[in-house]
């Protein structure tokens, strides 16, 4: 029965299936993540800018008014009366009678009074490459941030498991000192009622308590180990850092299902994608800034009134309508600074997109190394175990039986409870390797 439980302790079961607990996790984690989040929201503002980017199509309408007021300054004179005077006379003469009054010279200042002016301008580019290649700026923007959010979530779905393997890594570290110190504590009272009884000796209880004592620090420090990997997984999901963890956790199915070993595969890194998105932005704003050269064309069409002291009458409504055209000619070679500027810029994420290439290609192939090495150092640790298991019922039946010593019994179980722990290393590593190979190869699902 000792042996029964000793194999179960090794595997972590459950009735419900497999990856359950561990899919949940990774779920309320990418639901849960503080930066998570705070990338969501970039790419929502990317969105924005892509939005206010296609309204520059549109065209626009405001409202605009003024009001002037002023008296002296720059005036001028109008001789209307030094003109029409002399014909008013001669038609007077004519006529007979005096029907045209003669007038006053006009003196008018230049500074209205009274004076405004209230309109609705609609206005709307005809032609203007700058907001066609802004367009394409925002998009690719927004792209880039949709590589952003996805990265990240990759990278912490590997730090959930990562994280979740060391719980269970330590989980089992801890109930391998329990059991061996629960064999220990009964060891102990054996010694010491055969030392009662005239059958053993002060050394024999010394040596067990010593173990006991050896297992018992082990123990908690794989308790505190247990602690401090459950708070830091709890960390990833933004939970209570003290919440349980669900440790029902098949490993041994795990396993299986990943026997064999992944080829490096970089193709579905979305940091390419990223690094080529990148790529193609730069490729842009070198066209925007190629284009200085190409005119600007603009319309626009004024609606609304002006006049002096608020006057509304049949005059004061009025409406203009312009078109407008800016071509540049010099600035004194800013435009070409800009544009070799941009096209260097080009070039350099082109070279960044190469190495980075040769990186993630170097990263795979090293986690394809290391966990084809974690499948055989495991191996070794299965089969160490097992002949641990072996060796210790052999040991403990022949102590009981008072063939063997007690110091071989202390020795095979030493060595039963480094097997057990150095499987259950040697099992998360393979696990925590293959979510780096995963993690590599970008396979896993994100919804």
């Amino acid at each position: 029965m000792r042996s029964t439980g000793i194999i179960g302790g090794v595997m972590f079961t459950f009735a419900a299936s497999g990856q359950q607990p561990l899919d949940t996790y990774i779920a309320q984690g990418l639901a849960n993540n503080v930066v998570l989040q705070q990338k969501h929201i970039a790419l929502d503002r990317a969105m924005q800018d892509l939005k206010e980017a296609k309204s520059l199509f549109l065209p626009s309408l405001n409202l605009n008014a003024s009001f002037l007021s002023g008296e002296g300054g720059r005036y001028f004179n109008f001789p209307v009366g030094d003109l029409v005077n002399p014909v008013y006379r001669t038609l007077n003469q004519f006529i007979g009678q005096n029907a045209f009054p003669e007038v006053d010279n006009v003196q008018a200042y230049l500074n209205p009074k009274n004076y405004y002016d209230a309109h609705v301008r609609a206005s709307m580019p005809l032609l203007n490459t700058d907001i066609i290649h802004n367009q394409r700026i925002q998009e690719q923007a927004v792209e880039l941030q949709e590589y952003e959010v996805a990265i990240y979530r990759r990278e912490l779905v590997k730090d959930i498991k990562v994280a979740y393997y060391n719980v269970l890594m330590a989980g089992q570290a801890v109930r391998s000192y329990t059991s061996a110190l629960q064999l220990l504590e009964r060891n102990v009272e054996v010694t010491r009622s055969l030392q009662r009884h005239g059958s053993g000796v002060p050394a024999q209880v010394l040596r067990a308590q010593a173990e006991h004592e050896h297992i018992s620090a082990d123990l908690a420090q794989a308790t505190n180990q247990l602690a401090n990997a459950r708070r830091y997984f709890n960390f990833l999901l933004n939970v209570d850092l003290d919440a349980p963890v669900d440790e029902r956790f098949d490993m041994g199915a795990a396993l299986a299902a990943n026997s064999t070993t992944l080829a490096a595969d970089i193709g579905r890194r979305e940091e390419l994608q990223a690094l080529r998105a990148a790529v193609s932005l730069r490729d842009s704003q070198a066209k925007l800034n190629g284009n200085y050269w190409v005119p600007k064309l603009s319309t626009f069409v004024d609606l609304g009134y002006q006049g002096l002291d608020w006057s509304t009458d049949q005059y004061a409504d009025y409406y203009l309508f312009g078109v407008q055209l800016d071509v540049p000619l010099f600035n004194g070679g800013r435009n070409r600074y800009k544009l070799h500027r941009a096209q260097l810029d080009r070039d350099l994420a082109e070279l960044t997109e190469q190495n980075s290439r040769q990186q993630l290609l170097l990263g795979a192939t090293q986690a394809q190394t290391e966990l084809s090495t974690a499948q055989a150092v495991l191996r070794s640790a299965n089969a160490r175990n097992s002949s641990a298991i072996s060796y210790f019922n052999l040991i403990e039946k022949g102590f009981n039986e008072g063939v063997n010593t007690q110091i071989e019994y202390l020795d095979a179980r030493n060595q039963l409870t480094g097997a057990e722990v150095q499987l259950a290393v040697a099992q998360a590593t393979v696990l925590q390797k293959l979510a780096e190979m995963e993690r590599q190869n970008a396979t896993y699902p994100l919804k």
